[in-house]
């Protein structure tokens, strides 16, 4: 299979490849962003773009101007089944960086559902995005793929000039003091656990919860991910040395 194009999504069938790939992803009961809205966010500051595989949409990556200046909020990062495991997310990833440096962007923010390993290992882990945020049912009930569960999340935030984010885009592991750490495991398989048991992955949820909250409430914060074992690593009081933002 080619390598894969990234780029800015144009015209309306790419914005409808990208409204279908939602429904692949999440599935039918989740409600997925419109191309319409898309196109509109684009046009007005935002990013839409896509990796494109053979010239089809593989994955791509939706994000919107925040109310805060020189802040942008990621709204959703989607890869096709087939087409995981070639490293499409994280070069999409990588893309919102460059494109946010380009325009002046410092700062994106995001969230994603803290009980899947391989978001986790994405962001907190691949990335360098930290987070002190944990939101309970944020969006509500939601259908698709998570279906039956409070949708909580983690508010994550990625500080595209921090050092160790810096490394990471060039493929360099810094090196992280994780000296008076807590560690916090997820369930292990976590979609088997969904489909065969719903009130055990209900009880894992509301476990990580309290874990992570009553952490967060201690002065402790998600800096980051084992992809071994499947745990977050929590370390006291990164957020007083976050980097200002510049105004």
């Amino acid at each position: 299979m080619a390598a894969a194009e990234i780029r800015d999504l144009s015209g309306v069938a790419d914005f409808r490849a990208a409204e279908a790939l939602q429904r692949t992803v999440w599935g039918e009961g989740d409600v997925p962003d419109p191309a319409e809205l898309m196109m509109v966010i684009q046009a007005e500051g935002g990013l839409a773009a896509g990796a494109f595989v053979d010239d089809r949409l593989g994955g791509y990556i939706f994000a919107s101007p925040n109310a805060t200046s020189r802040v942008q909020h990621s709204q959703r990062l989607a890869v096709l089944p087939e087409m995981r495991g070639r490293g499409l997310g994280v070069a999409l990833k990588w893309y919102q960086r460059r494109w946010c440096l380009r325009h002046g962007i410092r700062h994106v923010r995001w969230t994603f559902d803290p009980m899947r390993a391989i978001n986790a290992a994405l962001n907190i882990d691949r990335l360098g995005a930290r987070s002190t945020t944990y939101l309970v049912d944020y969006y509500g009930a939601m259908g698709g793929i998570n279906e039956g569960l409070p949708s909580d999340r983690l508010l994550v935030d990625w500080f595209l000039d921090d050092p160790v984010v810096d490394a990471k885009s060039e493929g360099r592991l810094p090196r992280e003091n994780v000296e008076d750490c807590l560690r916090v495991r997820l369930p292990h398989d976590l979609e088997t656990l969904i489909r065969q048991n719903r009130n055990t992955a209900l009880a894992a949820r509301l476990m990580l919860r309290d874990s992570l909250r009553d952490a967060f409430a201690s002065g402790y914060g998600i800096s980051g991910f084992d992809c071994s074992d499947g745990t977050y690593i929590l370390t006291p009081v990164f957020a007083a040395a976050r980097p200002q933002e510049k105004k």
